[in-house]
């Protein structure tokens, strides 16, 4: 026994020391339809097409068994009695030895667009493309083998296993794989990338969102999340284009998350200097409605009209969608509040007499309601005109920071 186990820590130590060149790590060799393919490769298929994959595991115990000379060396040591990719038999003083292949299975794998059928006994299968529309699907195939030793009475076993993933397309159909308001994602779907994208595109929507309500301490931290996203990303890639130098992720980010709240600070100056005279103007209708009668005659139903049609001047020299822009930032802010009623609209273009006592009413309550709140909203609107200017701050951090992205194309989509 003693003799055996030395045997054996001898052959192990001279194919080690021996070794012209270390065995390759097991992987796969890919074929589609015959033809060898790149792994990661992004092949261009139409709905419906049929194909077949073959799968052939290389490198590891194969190495040795195929090519003894280069990776084992044992040929001038050794007689070598059969070798080949299903295992190798030689003869050392007098004391035979052989690697085996015991079994060597493949397990495919993919999404719902690809369907596939195994082939018993085989490291193959057949594909059918999906009649569905899709921007990408993929087929992953996992090789697991087995190679035992033997050596007079002693067997002892080695497990080999290697992946290969091959992307599908369909012919003039886009391969844009995550779109989003900032991203959009191409090439190589990879489901981690894909995942970290999302978390990507979440904290942007939490910048933009907290810029919005001046929640700057929020904004901040949400900027250093996405700095560790970012890294997290890059990393990624980096890992697979290790892994398959031919993989392509093409991103591309377009514009910053305080583009928009950005270019409202130009507006609330806007709407500040627009809201100012608001006081003034509702003080001079509120005057001149206390003087008409209560019942219309021509005279009064066309300075109701006037007055009706000078707050409506007033409304609309507002800025476009400051409605929109000021609910974003001070919610108790409502635009039903602010706009003429339309039945009261309405009168001011037709001053129908039949309607100038309900109008002049409903208008009077409108701008009495108006004087109650416009002091307030004034108040509002000057706060945040003063604080919105931090968001100058976070803008240029941002954009410093886009810009140093070196995983994505970054787009500036500002003038």
């Amino acid at each position: 026994m003693k003799t055996l186990c030395f045997f054996l820590v001898l052959v192990f130590a001279y194919s080690t020391l021996s070794a012209v060149q270390p065995v390759r790590k097991p992987f796969l060799r890919v074929k589609i339809d015959g033809k060898q393919v790149k792994v990661g490769e992004l092949l261009t298929v139409t709905h419906g097409q049929k194909l077949k994959i073959e799968v052939e595991m290389e490198g590891g115990r194969r190495d040795f068994c195929k090519f003894p000379d280069e990776y084992a060396d044992i040929s001038g040591n050794a007689q070598i009695l059969s070798r080949g990719d299903k295992g190798i038999i030689y003869e050392i003083e007098g004391k035979k030895a052989e690697w085996k292949l015991t079994s060597e299975n493949v397990q495919f794998s993919g999404d719902k667009y690809i369907t596939v059928e195994p082939i018993a006994n085989q490291l193959c299968a057949n594909l059918l493309v999906s009649k569905e529309k899709f921007a990408q699907s993929f087929i992953k195939a996992s090789v697991k083998s087995t190679w035992q030793f033997k050596t007079g009475e002693n067997v002892t076993q080695e497990e080999y296993s290697a992946e290969a993933t091959v992307y599908f397309k369909v012919a003039g159909e886009s391969d844009v794989w995550y779109l989003s308001k900032f991203i959009k994602a191409n090439g190589i779907k990879n489901e981690v990338i894909l995942e970290k994208l999302v978390q990507f595109q979440v904290l942007c929507d939490s910048i933009e969102r907290n810029l919005y309500q001046l929640k700057f301490p929020l904004a901040q931290q949400n900027i250093r999340n996405l700095q560790v996203i970012s890294g997290e990303i890059k990393n990624s890639i980096d890992e697979i284009k290790v892994a398959n130098s031919t993989a392509k992720i093409n991103v591309v980010i377009s514009g910053l998350p305080s583009d928009e709240p950005y270019l409202d600070i130009s507006m609330f100056t806007e709407i500040k200097n627009k809201w100012m005279p608001v006081d003034s103007l509702l003080t001079d209708i509120k005057q001149n409605l206390d003087r008409l009668p209560e019942q219309g005659n021509t005279e009064s139903q066309n300075i109701l009209a006037k007055l009706i049609r000078k707050y409506l001047d007033w409304q609309a020299k507002l800025p476009e969608k400051s409605f929109e822009h000021l609910r974003q930032y001070i919610p108790q802010l409502q635009a039903e509040s602010i706009m003429v009623p339309p039945m009261v609209e309405k009168f001011a273009k037709s001053a129908n007499s039949a309607d100038y006592t309900k109008a002049k009413n409903e208008f009077g309550s409108f701008i009495e309601m108006r004087n109650q709140k416009a002091g307030s909203e004034l108040m509002d609107i000057n706060s945040v005109s003063t604080r919105i200017q931090a968001v100058r701050l976070f803008d240029g951090m941002l954009r410093s920071f886009f810009a140093s992205i070196d995983w994505a194309d970054w787009v500036n989509t500002r003038k």
